[in-house]
């Protein structure tokens, strides 16, 4: 009778050189398994030490670039009743049963992969990784190597294990570490000429990917494509083939492709995540949050392939960012908070949720009240998490959590914190010791350099800065506060004097800010431009409107600038000023996403008519635009 007795279970492992990992591999799995079959293709450093330390059966082996040679020699020596088979970077959650699993007795048993990525997030994906020992089941294919579960000769059984593995393999500095992108690929190229089967192709189209060879990567994932359609990994081919479509700016191709892939996996969350993702390269927003709303309302996937949080978290981050696009900040806060109420160490929700209320003007204090409330610091998990975005966003917060857990953090980190609390001579006494800092910390280097008047300060920070001797002279121009002298600047230094003014908004400091509106409004109409870009999105429009106003005349023939005077309108609701200038804007240039605002303030009157008008004008101009024809 089934479950009458527990199972014995091999730990089947190939490695080389795996002491960064092996222990935390090992010891996952040790109070799961009965014995640990370790074979080893060369390793010189602790690896064998570390196994010896778990009572591995150690075994050598003569490495060949054949992955499934090895791992067959491995269950070999197997002699339990099932074998599970981990990498050295893998290791088995806190929460496995695996013995409860193993109740059925099926012959083999499909597992979650969680492979955990350098951004923080995660894909998962299902694999065959525990099955019954002496069935003949071995592994085939020098790479990607994969068990002859399909070989309808052995009569196998089969279900889906509640097992999850983690994977850490495909972090960037692992995977930099390893070579492993050079050394799959060429063993791929020879397995497909070998063997060009669907499951070898999808595999060198996914390595090809790896390595940003987009146009290689979709000419064979076509070619698999047509060999397996009735593939257990076809959603993660599908996938794979039209993100790199997308990534190759052919958006229209890779919508018809997401679109087919909807129709066969309606129920698929990462397909609708994806055609969101196309929708907001093409700045079509509506499409965008109709894919994402999609995406909330079928939720997570449970069985296949899929990115960590499609169904949730990062489908509100992503309505949170078109709604600050769209200037919808309560929307967005909304956004963010739902986002962290499913995941609270998702670093875009967090630091959504904390410039939605920086640009939203609420007081420290009350930010300060509301943070503990929706991140409560419980370990220095939590507070390595929140101290990474507060310095990111360059919070004043940040200083308070240093004070509140009596931190000593990097110098770099030290000066942005007292920087952004207003403690600038303490700021400036760390920045003048400071050696090495990032490009973005230049920046912060060259605001304290601003706001202390320090030219001393600003040319150590244009070390750091990665721009011309000519762009050097522009920004030294603007430190100097000549605007006569500004003249033509590129577009990194406007970034950069633009960042300036944001960060005196922010600080209150409203005579150096003067001071920097004054020396921009002397600069070319692309750094005018930005500026009012900032101003509008930290709800200081009136600013904006004076300024784009007071140079109309000589820029009514500009688009962009006229769209950014529309955008201030809706900002100070003046809706109808904002009609006329989007309209005028169009007949310059038709830009769909001014179509969409045009839309939108109809909307907002109520003018039901001219909206469906409008509409209709977008179907006729834009046709692969779908919300306009529903």
């Amino acid at each position: 009778m089934m479950g009458d007795k527990m199972q014995t279970i091999s730990l089947c492992i190939i490695v080389k050189d795996e002491e960064r990992f092996l222990d935390r591999c090992l010891n996952s799995a040790a109070k799961h398994v009965n014995e640990v079959v370790l074979v080893d293709t060369g390793s010189s450093d602790r690896t064998l030490e570390i196994a010896e330390h778990y009572d591995a059966n150690i075994f050598h082996y003569n490495w060949t670039n054949d992955f499934a040679a090895a791992r067959n020699i491995s269950i070999k020596h197997a002699t339990s009743d099932y074998i599970l088979v981990l990498d050295a970077d893998e290791y088995l959650d806190e929460d496995a049963d695996i013995q409860r699993v193993l109740i059925t007795e099926k012959d083999h048993y499909t597992v979650r992969i969680k492979n955990h990525l350098s951004s923080g997030g995660a894909i998962y994906h299902p694999a065959v990784r525990l099955f019954k020992n002496n069935r003949g089941l071995k592994y085939q294919g020098r790479i990607h190597e994969h068990l002859n579960v399909e070989d309808k000769s052995l009569g196998l059984s089969h279900e889906f294990g509640d097992v999850l593995i983690h994977h850490d393999g495909y972090k960037d500095e692992v995977v930099k570490e390893k070579e492993k992108h050079n050394r799959n690929i060429a063993i791929l190229l020879d397995e497909v000429a070998k063997n060009p089967s669907g499951y070898n192709l999808y595999n060198l189209g996914t390595q090809y990917r790896a390595n940003h060879q987009d146009e290689e990567a979709v000419n064979y994932y076509k070619r698999a494509f047509e060999l397996s359609k009735d593939r257990l990994y076809i959603q993660s081919l599908l996938y794979n083939m039209i993100d790199s479509i997308s990534r190759l700016g052919r958006h229209e191709e890779a919508l018809n492709v997401v679109n087919a892939a909807i129709e066969s996996f309606p129920n698929h969350t990462d397909f609708y995540f994806l055609k969101g993702r196309i929708f907001e390269e093409l700045a079509f927003k509506n499409d965008a949050i109709r894919a994402y709303e999609n995406c909330i309302r079928l939720g997570e996937v449970d069985l296949f392939q899929t990115l960590e949080g499609v169904g949730s978290f990062l489908a509100y981050v992503r309505k949170g960012a078109i709604a600050v696009e769209k200037g919808q900040y309560v929307l967005a806060f909304d956004m963010a908070l739902k986002a962290l109420e499913v995941n609270k160490y998702h670093m875009p929700a967090l630091r959504l949720y904390l410039e939605m209320m920086t640009k939203t003007h609420i007081p420290l204090k009350a930010m300060q009240e509301h943070l503990s409330n929706i991140f409560s610091v419980e370990d220095v998990k939590d507070l390595k998490h929140l101290i990474v975005v507060l310095t990111v966003i360059k919070s004043p917060l940040l200083q308070q959590y240093i004070d509140l857990y009596k931190l000593q953090l990097d110098p770099t980190v030290s000066m942005i914190a007292k920087l952004y609390s207003r403690h600038y001579s303490e700021a400036l006494e760390i920045a003048r010791k400071l050696g090495d800092i990032n490009e973005s910390e230049s920046n912060d280097l060259f605001l304290l350099a601003y706001i202390s008047n320090s030219e001393q300060l600003a040319v150590a920070a244009k070390k750091h800065l990665n721009i011309s001797n000519r762009e050097w002279k522009q920004l030294k121009r603007f430190f100097q506060s000549k605007p006569e002298e500004l003249g033509n600047v590129s577009e990194r230094v406007a970034n950069i004097i633009v960042f300036i003014a944001e960060q005196l908004l922010i600080l209150q400091e409203e005579d150096l800010f003067n001071r920097c509106i004054t020396t921009i409004q002397n600069g070319p109409a692309m750094l005018k431009m930005k500026l009012c870009h900032m101003l509008i999105e930290n709800r200081y429009s009136h600013i904006a409107m004076d300024l784009l106003v007071a140079e109309y005349e000589q820029n009514k023939q500009n688009p962009q600038w006229l769209e950014l005077l529309g955008d201030v309108c809706v900002q100070e609701n003046q809706d109808k000023d904002a009609l006329s200038v989007y309209n005028r804007a169009l007949e310059l240039r038709p830009e769909y996403r001014i179509y969409e605002k045009v839309y939108e303030i109809y909307n907002k009157l109520n003018d039901q008519e001219a909206a469906l008008s409008i509409k209709r004008e977008i179907a006729d101009a834009f046709p692969i635009v779908e919300w306009a024809k529903a």
